[in-house]
């Protein structure tokens, strides 16, 4: 870490709240996204950069909700690409779909251990991730969600980030204000100036696998960074390393 490291004003955190996709879980590449959009494209009989089209302009209102399940979701989708899929034909896209997006699925190696070692230092933990529906159906069976006391999916309270609501909504789901909570996301969607703009202090996470990752928003950040999730640890530990760098 650099010469400039220090701890945050020797706070103790009362809640640490983390980002999902490319803080919890390692980012999927640009590439990678590409191949998944193959996948759905192909099933759906569309060309792959039609289809991708849809899914960019449409993820605002996707990650909030407003296009309905997954397969209206995916109608809604063929038909911006200029076709009306059959029953047979739309669950086969939303198989593929939920294939692809399970793949991004990967949790980081020190992502459980460092909530668990939360937990058991008395820390409440939440999660904020502006998503589809894919991961709320499939968050019961992650690691990390018996250490997650709030867990806040957009797509399920119809607000994303950096929507002042959507913080304080996991704030009053944890019972703690704004300003005893740390937010720990990788920047993208502006998640860090929004957590900081409603009393939050926010750090980034800087890992190797965000050199090649797909973004929704360019990530611009000045603020405190830390390079593994175990670094929030030394929130709690007043004699602890001096982990947090500018």
């Amino acid at each position: 870490m650099s010469e400039r490291s220090e701890r945050i004003d020797q706070h103790r955190a009362g809640a640490v709240i983390f980002d999902f996709f490319g803080t919890l879980s390692e980012s999927a590449s640009a590439r990678e996204r590409h191949a998944g959009h193959e996948r759905v494209a192909a099933v759906l009989g569309v060309p792959v950069e039609v289809y991708a089209d849809a899914v960019r302009g449409s993820w605002p209102d996707r990650a909030r909700g407003r296009l309905g399940d997954l397969e209206a979701t995916m109608r809604w989708l063929a038909r911006a690409c200029g076709v009306e899929p059959d029953d047979e034909t739309c669950a086969a896209a939303c198989a593929a779909r939920r294939s692809t997006q399970s793949g991004y699925v990967r949790l980081r190696p020190d992502a459980a251990p460092t909530l668990r070692a939360l937990k058991q230092r008395g820390v409440r933990v939440g999660l904020v991730s502006d998503c589809t529906h894919e991961l709320p159906a499939c968050w019961p069976t992650l690691p990390v969600a018996g250490y997650v006391d709030a867990p806040v999916f957009s797509v399920e309270v119809g607000v994303k980030k950096p929507d002042p609501a959507i913080y304080l909504l996991v704030c009053e789901r944890l019972g703690v204000a704004p300003e005893d909570c740390v937010y720990v996301g990788d920047g993208d969607s502006n998640e860090l100036p929004g957590a900081e703009a409603v009393g939050m202090r926010a750090l980034r996470l800087i890992a190797p696998d965000h050199v090649d990752a797909h973004v929704i928003d360019p990530i611009s950040w000045s603020g405190r960074s830390i390079t593994a999730l175990g670094d929030v640890l030394a929130l709690n530990e007043p004699d602890g390393p001096q982990v947090f760098s500018r």
